[in-house]
């Protein structure tokens, strides 16, 4: 077998139909990049090599190394791919070359409509999966000794993105004041209380009322002081340091595995979570994995506005639930809050959107309330799933500016009720035709949208705002 093994012949070009192959010719040209090939499209220009050019002709000619030629019900009847092809073989007896034209197969496209001069070859087909083919390209590439650098060219491929992908346009280097969904512990408690359960005594969790604990064979690990309130199933065992605690020191001795701790703790700032959330009057629900995310009910007259102002400065109103008359239910914003076991502790707020057909009750058929969930979400930009947790924030802060959750008869876990900020070195522009901060209370936007009537607030006649 032949092989161009010139210098200057490096280049794998990809001949394709324009514009009906261009994604794949694209992922198929980044994929090859980034396997640390030099690649040329006319979609793709040039990535991973340093000779730039425009000319198709001289690309073929003077530094293709191989012509991968993608075969569709489209491209074989297009001039452009024909004279491409009959470029590569013209080069290829020329030299007198053995597979320089590698066809790929991309649709359905029957083997006998294939062009008659490569209908005899030797195919790829990525009709089924596109990495299966490519898999079987990269290795017909590496068998054929075709040059490449010995790692990718990840800095030649990122130049090319950015440019492909304009991902630098309307980017300037300026610090950006963002706002994440991370609340800040203000204060938190230093040390965990461990009872030793009295011999001959069962106890579950559901036995303890008074204030969350976890309970791990004979020990029941809180915040609170149990045997105060309970003397008659535990005595206290002594008082852990949390931080060492949570890392593993003294988890030995109460034969806990090296993630238990962890795991001990973040149930135990859940359950009390769960709790706090009840007693400002919302309700729960259980999701798929296991976690519980809280509610407000719908009320007589419609829902409510609640007031927000963020810690940027944002400020408006948003209603945490609504009613579709079309679809005879309600939803609801129903978020989580999670503890995240870091240094320092923080917790995070997971956002939900659920249904109720009373108000209160979250549907039980799971596949209604995906397909409900898809079409009334679909439209939301991130700036609606902001101020919904800032008003949800704001209605359990009340005219504070922190949630205070008791872990105990005496301790209060104080955490933000404003999100944590951060600075970004870049700042974007924000895309065309998104509403802006200052428009995101504007009725007119609010309760209109004509990408989805569904979308909940969207409506006035549908949703009470």
């Amino acid at each position: 077998m032949t092989l161009i093994t010139s210098a200057k012949r490096t280049l794998i070009f990809i001949s394709h139909a324009t514009p009906e192959d261009n994604d794949f010719t694209l992922w198929l040209g980044a994929r090859l990049a980034s396997a640390g090939y030099s690649v040329w499209s006319d979609v793709t220009k040039l990535i991973g090599g340093e000779t730039h050019w425009d000319n198709i002709e001289t690309s073929v000619r003077e530094h293709a190394v191989k012509v991968v030629s993608v075969c569709s019900t489209i491209s074989v009847t297009k001039k452009g791919f024909k004279d491409e092809l009959s470029l590569a073989l013209a080069v290829e007896r020329q030299h007198g070359l053995t597979d320089f034209v590698i066809p790929i197969r991309l649709d359905n496209l029957a083997y006998a409509a294939f062009p008659a001069e490569i209908i005899r070859r030797n195919c790829i087909d990525c009709f089924d999966a596109w990495q299966d083919g490519l898999g079987k390209l990269l290795r017909k590439l590496e068998l054929d000794n075709v040059p490449r650098s010995s790692a990718a060219d990840t800095d030649a491929l990122s130049s090319w993105s950015k440019a492909l992908l304009q991902i630098d346009r309307d980017v300037s280097k300026t610090d950006e004041t963002l706002m994440g969904n991370m609340l800040t512990v203000i204060r938190g408690p230093i040390a965990i209380n461990v009872h030793q359960i009295k011999t001959g005594t069962s106890v579950a969790f559901a036995n303890i009322p008074a204030w969350p604990a976890e309970t791990k064979g004979q020990w029941t690990l809180s915040f609170a002081q149990l045997q105060q309130s309970d003397p008659s199933h535990f005595q206290h065992f002594s008082q852990l340091d949390l931080s060492r605690f949570i890392e593993g020191s003294g988890g030995q001795a109460l034969s806990l595995g090296s993630q238990d701790p962890r795991n001990i703790v973040s149930s135990i700032l859940r359950q009390a979570w769960g709790r706090y959330a009840q007693s400002k009057g919302l309700l729960s629900h259980g999701f798929s994995n296991g976690r519980v995310g809280y509610f407000l009910p719908a009320e007589e007259g419609g829902s409510k506005r609640t007031s927000f102002k963020g810690p940027t400065g944002i400020s408006g109103t948003r209603a945490l639930n609504g009613f579709s008359l079309k679809n005879n239910v309600y939803w609801h914003y129903a978020p989580e809050l999670l503890p995240v076991m870091g240094k320092p502790l923080t917790f995070s707020v997971a956002s939900h959107v659920i249904f109720t057909e009373d108000g209160k009750t979250p549907l039980s058929d799971t596949a209604r309330a995906h397909r409900l969930r898809r079409r009334f979400c679909k439209s939301w930009w991130q700036d609606r799933w902001r101020d919904m947790m800032l008003a949800y924030l704001a209605h359990l802060a009340g005219r504070k500016d922190t949630l205070e959750i008791p872990l105990s008869e005496s301790f209060d876990l104080v955490l933000s009720a404003h999100p944590a900020l951060f600075v970004c070195p870049v700042t974007a522009a924000a895309p065309i035709g998104v509403p802006q901060d200052d428009e995101a209370d504007d009725p007119a936007i609010d309760e209109h949208d004509e990408d989805d009537e569904e979308s909940p607030g969207t409506n006035a006649e549908e949703y009470a705002r």
